[in-house]
């Protein structure tokens, strides 16, 4: 414890030197504390503290730097706009002297520098706008001049009337800048001139020269080529131009029309007006000291290639349609003649490859000669349908014996044979002369001239029916040669094949045989529409003949005579269609057969009268007296046996029935008896007996034997 006191003791001076000093300290610490309570209270005064203060420089200097942004940015925007109308101030001196091109230029640097604006509020801007806006109307300007220039340029001389017939087109060399229409920045300025080929240049940089010289284009080809092809034997071409393009004020070319004046040389004429364009317009192989030769010839390939590319393929088809086309020969002996054509269309066309209007796959004019017998053949096609047409079409029915045409009938031979058309004989001898030229034309050629016969048998088909439809209709004996001429024709197309043994180049076969059949159900069918016409009016006629009834009053007798010589008219008129003709006069006489049997009471004097009405039917008989090459069927009757017999079943009949008018009673038992009544039923003959003979005991015998049967017959051939 003592230990403790004497220790705490002995410390007690540094204690008491430790706390005077900390008493210091805190007197200083509050003095610092003082400081800063004075300093944040400076600093934080809502009035007059350093924070409002540095507060407020820091807004005032916020506001001088966006003043001074807004003038730098003014400044740049001055500076921006000063330099795009330093650019369009060029504008007008360069469009006074005609320099569209460097015109031109300005304006799309003055776009493209709009485009960069320094910044935002200057891209923004009326002034830019404004600014945008006048490049436009620039722009619109240089387009308008362009037209202007080109106006004053080119001058086309167009034909009045008939005492002025030329065409005539002059370029100026010199060409005057017209005045511009806004208005200007310097009143000091004045038009001048430029050079055609300056105004070329511009249209091929500015990629316009296919539009600005589309019209000169179209003049050169419509105006100037189309009429100098079409009527070259009637045109004189007039060039007039100088050989220096420096010196020379303008050049020209004209085409004027004069009946009978035309130097004859179209390819010479065509290739001068090429030379032309290509000298006087695309300016070839021009050079001056003072324009840049290299540019300039690539402008005349653009110019070659848009332009004369265009004029020069319009030409050849111009040539090939109505040059070339128009001189094929019609004939084969012509052919080789075309020689010399060919080479000079070929020979053009080689200059104009040349002359860089046209490249080898252009080529029309040679593939046109190339195939020139093709062209024959069409051209041949064209006519030979043409003069068909003319054939057809003809209302003249002039008419010719088959046996006349026919080398191979014996001449000695007295024959009546069938008639055809003078037309329809034309029609074959074309055919077989196409056919005997085809022969000696190549094998490409050679089915066409085939092709063009068929289509001739075609025409023919088509044509006639529709063309000749009334005739045809009305008139029975132009029905009956319609007939004929498609018999004809149909027979000497079936002897084609034998006549060209070597058949034609190109084709192993020549034939008709899908043709032929066509033909021949063309005649059928118009003959069966006049046949059963006639037949409607046969039947009119015998029904106009009463059914024979009374005839022997002379007034009835005269009516059913005029009834009966109409049939015969009728028969006469069908000519020799046997089929036909057997099918009606069968018809005819079973219909006049069955109007005599169901007559009940014939007087003597009407029997006589019958008769001879039935007579009159007999004249029918001629018509198959002998068998023309186009009778149909005919081949079908035996040598010994009569034609009408075989075409007219019921004709054996009737002729026993008109007999049978006029004999006695006893006359038709003997032929009863000997079998040659055996066309007629038993029936039938008793009712024809009993109308023919009054009732008496000879009749009622002959009437009983009747009804035994026919005897057997002695000699009759069964139809």
């Amino acid at each position: 414890m003592e230990i403790q006191v004497v220790k705490l003791l002995g410390n007690y001076g540094a204690f008491s030197e430790s706390f005077e000093y900390s008493l210091e300290l805190k007197d200083k610490i509050d003095g610092l504390l003082e400081q800063t309570d004075n300093m944040t209270s400076r600093a934080t005064d809502p009035e007059n503290g350093l924070r409002q203060t540095v507060i407020s420089a820091l807004v005032d200097h916020h506001e001088i730097s966006h003043k001074v942004q807004e003038n730098i940015a003014v400044l740049e925007g001055l500076e921006h706009f000063s330099r795009v109308e330093d650019i369009l101030s060029q504008y007008e001196v360069f469009m006074d002297s005609g320099k569209i091109l460097q015109a031109g230029h300005c304006i799309q640097q003055a776009a493209k520098t709009l485009e960069l604006s320094p910044n935002a509020g200057v891209a923004s801007s009326h002034i830019t706008r404004s600014l945008s806006e006048q490049c436009t109307r620039m722009t619109a300007a240089i387009d308008q001049m362009l037209d202007d220039l080109i106006a004053h340029a080119i001058h086309y001389q167009y034909p009045i009337d008939d005492n002025n017939s030329q065409f005539k087109i002059t370029i100026s060399y010199n060409i005057k800048v017209p005045s511009l229409a806004f208005p200007r920045s310097s009143m000091d300025s004045t038009p001048g001139s430029i050079r055609w080929h300056e105004l070329i240049r511009a249209l091929t940089l500015l990629d316009v020269v296919q539009e600005k010289l589309r019209p000169l284009q179209k003049c050169l080809t419509r105006q100037l080529l189309q009429p100098l092809i079409q009527r070259h034997n009637n045109s004189v071409l007039l060039i007039h131009n100088s050989e220096s393009y420096v010196s020379a004020k303008e050049t020209s070319i004209s085409l004027e029309l004069k009946p009978g004046c035309g130097p004859g040389d179209l390819f010479e004429d065509v290739l001068n007006v090429f030379k032309f364009i290509q000298q006087s317009i695309f300016l070839k192989d021009y050079s001056s000291p003072e324009f840049n030769t290299e540019e300039f010839s690539s402008d005349t390939e653009v110019l070659t290639h848009f332009l004369g590319r265009y004029i020069a393929m319009e030409a050849c088809s111009l040539i090939s349609e109505h040059y070339l086309a128009v001189t094929v020969p019609t004939g084969i002996s012509e052919l080789s003649n075309y020689a010399t054509v060919a080479s000079a269309a070929m020979h053009l066309e080689d200059e104009l490859i040349a002359m860089g209007f046209l490249t080898e796959a252009d080529r029309k004019l040679r593939e046109f000669v190339e195939n020139i017998d093709v062209h024959y053949t069409n051209n041949k096609r064209d006519t030979l349908l043409q003069l068909g047409r003319a054939v057809i079409t003809s209302e003249d029915f002039k008419t010719i014996q088959v046996k006349d045409l026919d080398k191979d009938v014996d001449p000695d031979t007295d024959i009546k044979e069938s008639s055809v058309s003078m037309n329809a004989k034309q029609l074959v001898e074309m055919i077989l002369s196409t056919l005997h030229e085809a022969k000696s034309l190549s094998v490409t050629a050679s089915p066409h001239l085939y092709k063009a016969t068929r289509s001739l048998v075609d025409l023919y088909r088509a044509l006639m029916p529709v063309h000749h439809a009334r005739a045809l209709t009305t008139v029975p004996a132009l029905a009956i040669l319609f007939y004929n001429d498609c018999m004809y024709i149909a027979r000497e197309l079936e002897k084609v094949p034998a006549r060209l043994d070597d058949g034609i180049p190109g084709m192993d076969e020549v034939q008709y045989d899908d043709i032929i059949p066509a033909l021949k159900a063309l005649a059928k069918k118009w003959l069966d529409i006049q046949v059963q016409k006639q037949r409607e009016e046969l039947m009119q006629s015998i029904e106009d003949a009463n059914d024979f009834q009374d005839s022997g009053v002379d007034s009835n007798f005269e009516a059913y005579e005029r009834s009966m010589k109409q049939i015969v008219l009728v028969f006469k008129h069908l000519g020799k269609a046997w089929k036909v003709l057997g099918k009606l006069l069968d018809e005819v006489s079973k219909r006049v057969i069955k109007s005599l049997e169901e007559l009940t009471d014939i007087s003597e004097k009407e029997s006589h009268k019958l008769a001879a009405l039935c007579g009159l039917l007999f004249e029918c008989e001629d018509q198959f007296d002998s068998a023309g090459p186009l009778v149909e069927g005919a081949e079908d009757v035996n040598d010994d046996e009569d034609p009408i017999h075989f075409f007219v079943p019921s004709w054996e009949k009737f002729q026993l029935i008109t007999d049978i008018l006029e004999l006695s009673f006893a006359e038709i038992m003997t032929r009863f008896r000997a079998g040659q009544l055996h066309m007629f039923e038993e029936g039938e003959l008793a009712d024809l007996i009993c109308a023919l003979f009054a009732e008496t005991p000879l009749r009622k015998h002959n009437l009983d034997e009747i009804e035994q049967g026919h005897p057997v017959a002695l000699s009759h051939h069964t139809y």
